[in-house]
């Protein structure tokens, strides 16, 4: 069987007549004495320009005013945090600075933040990497991260659609004052087949809680919980093989962009990033052979965990908290073939993921914990030469919660599945075409 997945995460693009995101801030305006920053810190004030442009390989920051040195960790005050990587002499007295994601125990040597009840406005976040239009000086710290990268804000397309390896795609952003919608394609022509999957939804705005702790350099505590969480997902795929060319393995196409809130909690700049993935895997056995499916979800109700944090991912046991209510079916199911034929897609929306990083255009530093709803619909059919023409689908709605494992110096992610729901629809319906 042919397998070809591939992934997009987020891209995006502001609604007619959007303005800047909104610092949310919680806590102390500043941050306050029961934190300690490492030594390696270096905190840079609201007022100065510190980030002043990219290298020409966009791999590096230029930086001016301040003074950096590799394994540095630099707070950019209302605007996010990342570790130096390495630091090389630019032009003049600018200094170019490889930014690297930032584990909280290399930012916090002792101290705990804590969070409760933030309310998540859809217009207070914005399409993540584009800097507003039209952004003045005078609208304050707010949008201090506006004004650092204008040039290369401006290269930015309103809409994120191009080509990735052999694929078409083109997804895109927008808000109304109830929810950020989002709908986006993905086509093309590989290895004898040709795909195309088409997907929209929205998701309203909701509530956060969370909360880390870091003891004497080592995180001790870490908790995510998302409230009042409600959305819909539409997806439709379509596969079709014209000829049996040899599979070239795997493919994953990823747009780095996502829907982006900033946060300032007792004074530490934060990011939440709202993102959506696709995975499709097609298993045509045929010359001319179809498939295509619809798919509707709704969910509401909230997800989380609350862990003590050991030094091994795989040692992870996070008490979970998710309750959701969903409701999802097939809107069709149909395929064409003289042999077996299947067609898998999964979508994973919402992801939502709080941690440190920086919101800036080419630029991808971002490491914390995440909640998540994966929906994975499957049509299988024995094709017209079998002797019972079953037909089976089935649609798996599971959520998980999880930790990058950059945001506490793990060797690896931790992932664990806090709930599932499962539905199965066979035609005819019987146990041989059910599957059990």
């Amino acid at each position: 069987m042919a397998v070809a997945p591939w992934m997009i995460a987020g891209c995006s693009r502001t609604s007619p007549g959007a303005t800047s995101a909104t610092l949310i801030r919680a806590g102390a305006a500043a941050i306050p004495s029961s934190i300690s920053l490492t030594p390696q810190t270096v905190v840079v004030p609201p007022d100065v320009r510190a980030i002043v442009g990219v290298s020409a390989d966009r791999k590096a920051l230029r930086m001016s005013g301040v003074d950096v040195k590799p394994g540095n960790v630099l707070l950019v005050s209302d605007v996010g945090v990342f570790r130096a990587v390495a630091v090389q002499r630019g032009a003049g007295s600018e200094l170019l600075v490889t930014p690297g994601p930032c584990a909280i125990q290399d930012l916090i040597a002792d101290g705990a933040i804590r969070f409760d009840n933030l309310r998540i406005s859809p217009r207070s976040g914005r399409p993540g990497g584009a800097a507003a239009a039209g952004a003045s000086p005078a609208a304050g710290r707010s949008l201090l991260r506006d004004r650092l990268l204008p040039t290369l804000a401006a290269q930015e397309a309103d809409e994120a659609s191009g080509k990735i390896g052999d694929f078409d795609y083109r997804l895109q952003y927008a808000t109304t004052n109830d929810a950020v919608t989002f709908q986006g394609s993905v086509s093309g022509d590989l290895a004898g087949f040709e795909a195309n999957v088409r997907a929209d939804g929205h998701l309203e705005g909701f509530d956060l809680s969370g909360g880390v702790s870091v003891r004497r350099g080592a995180p001790e505590s870490l908790a995510l919980l998302i409230k009042a969480l409600a959305g819909e997902l539409n997806f439709e795929a379509t596969a079709a093989r014209h000829d049996n060319a040899a599979h070239p393995g795997s493919r994953m196409l990823k747009v780095p962009k996502e829907y982006v809130w900033p946060l300032v909690i007792d004074g530490i700049p934060f990011l939440l990033k709202f993102s959506v993935a696709l995975l499709l895997n097609e298993g045509l056995t045929n010359v001319d052979a179809r498939a295509r499916f619809g798919v509707k979800l709704t969910f509401k109700g909230s997800s989380g965990f609350d862990m003590k944090l050991p030094g091994d991912p795989k040692q992870a046991v996070p008490k979970t908290e998710s309750e959701i209510d969903s409701d999802v079916s097939f809107t069709h199911a149909e395929s064409v073939g003289l042999g077996p034929q299947a067609l898998l897609v999964a979508m994973q929306c919402p992801r939502l993921a709080f941690g440190l990083g920086l919101d800036l255009p080419f630029v991808d530093v971002f490491a914390g914990p995440y909640i998540d709803v994966v929906t994975s619909a499957s049509h299988t059919a024995a094709g017209a030469t079998a002797i019972v023409p079953c037909q089976r689908n089935q649609i798996v709605t599971a959520g998980s919660v999880g930790c990058e494992g950059a945001f506490v110096h793990w060797s690896g992610d931790m992932r664990v599945e806090a709930y599932k729901k499962e539905l199965v629809r066979a035609v005819p319906d019987a146990k041989a075409c059910r599957g059990g």
